[in-house]
């Protein structure tokens, strides 16, 4: 039985070679807006496991002095965060702090949003990308608003998702602790720690089965239903079902897909690595000759500061671009990889069938079938 997973990497190349080149500098900076938001699930890489966090309710006792403690931590974080200088600093110094602290604060907070913006925009740019790579042209802005209703659909399954794992994490941290170890909730402090560190081996099995089912499910999600989406007016659970059916069929072609995907996905990001840490380098050797110009040219003062200021920026901002640029080939490799898989699979949900004729049209490349194998 031939395997689809290994002989659809070639032509993944080929695609991919195909739709990048004659290089245009805008299509490439279209794209590389887009992997911006979409990140690096190339579809069928595992997701790695949320960290969970909790607090030792038993330093904080109970009543007044549990109040007390808990109002003296805030006031002490709220300090640290608004950079408060001790007593002995004079009042215009603190007011300088302070000023710089709500600064720093307000950055954060903005961060914080960009981020949670970026999340929500990745739902949109996900279709943008496919269908990108499905029509062989790039169209950021009628995609995008093409597609408004099956991004709120793709972020209204995620988030679901993600709550889903967390309740079940939570879940499996409850029963071990309380009902294995016999954790008193009310007063954690009194279990023995041998105990606790006895049961651990029982929340790492279960954490790390959810976690690959988890990853399973946003890998095919990325890989798979969202192609399947754009085929037709389908929900992310019309997908999956359809989805569902073909693995059931041949469930030895997606199990190959998954152990070769994983692969592919640390070799690209490897190279993603290599490249990044080159690039890092190779441009910091310029920047790093034109502010030692700078400096000796101008010696101290406002103006070399900011000058080096700007050439930091300039320094910066390259290596986010280049950086972004090296990915759009790599993560183009990754999703047609998968949209091959799937037609070869099953040509009833082939998402690419014309890249895959013009690709293979000279005759299909050696250990590569024309047509899909039965399995």
């Amino acid at each position: 039985m031939s395997l689809h997973a290994i002989d659809d990497i070639g032509d993944a190349i080929d695609a991919t070679k195909a739709f990048l080149t004659p290089f245009s500098a805008v299509q490439w900076l279209k794209l590389a807006f887009v992997v911006l938001f979409i990140g690096g699930g190339g579809g069928g890489g595992l997701n790695q496991l949320q960290s969970l966090s909790n607090v030792d309710q038993g330093d904080f006792g109970s009543g007044p002095d549990a109040a007390a403690q808990v109002t003296g931590t805030l006031d002490w974080v709220l300090d640290a965060a608004l950079l408060q200088a001790g007593p002995d600093v004079p009042p215009e110094a603190q007011q300088v702090f302070a000023g710089a602290g709500l600064l720093v604060l307000a950055l954060a907070v903005a961060l914080v949003l960009l981020a949670v913006v970026a999340a929500v925009l990745s739902n949109f740019m996900e279709f943008v990308f496919i269908e990108s790579l499905i029509d062989s042209e790039v169209h950021v802005r009628r995609s995008f608003t093409a597609n408004i209703g099956n991004g709120l659909r793709l972020f209204g399954f995620r988030l679901v998702l993600n709550v889903l794992s967390l309740l079940a994490a939570a879940a499996v941290l409850y029963t071990v602790l309380v009902f294995v170890v016999g954790v008193n909730l009310a007063n954690p402090g009194s279990t023995e720690a041998s105990a606790v560190f006895g049961a651990l081996p029982l929340l790492i099995v279960p954490l790390v089965v959810g976690a690959v089912v988890v990853g399973l499910v946003r890998g095919f999600t990325n890989g798979f239903v969202i192609p399947l989406m754009l085929q037709g007016d389908h929900g992310v659970l019309a997908g999956w079902q359809r989805l569902w059916g073909s693995i059931t069929d041949q469930p030895k072609q997606y199990v190959a897909y998954v152990f070769f995907s994983i692969v592919l996905n640390i070799g690209t990001g490897l190279v993603a690595g290599i490249l990044g840490l080159l690039l890092f380098v190779v441009l910091l050797i310029p920047f790093g000759i034109l502010a030692c110009i700078v400096w000796l040219a101008l010696h101290e003062g406002i103006a070399t500061l900011v000058l080096i200021g700007l050439l930091f920026a300039v320094y910066v901002l390259l290596v986010f671009v280049l950086g972004l640029l090296i990915r759009v080939p790599l993560q183009t490799f990754l999703r047609y990889y998968a949209m091959l898989v799937l037609g070869d699979v099953d040509d009833d949900l082939d998402p690419i069938p014309e890249v895959r004729t013009s690709i293979r049209s000279d005759g299909p490349d050696e250990g590569s079938p024309a047509t899909p194998s039965e399995s």
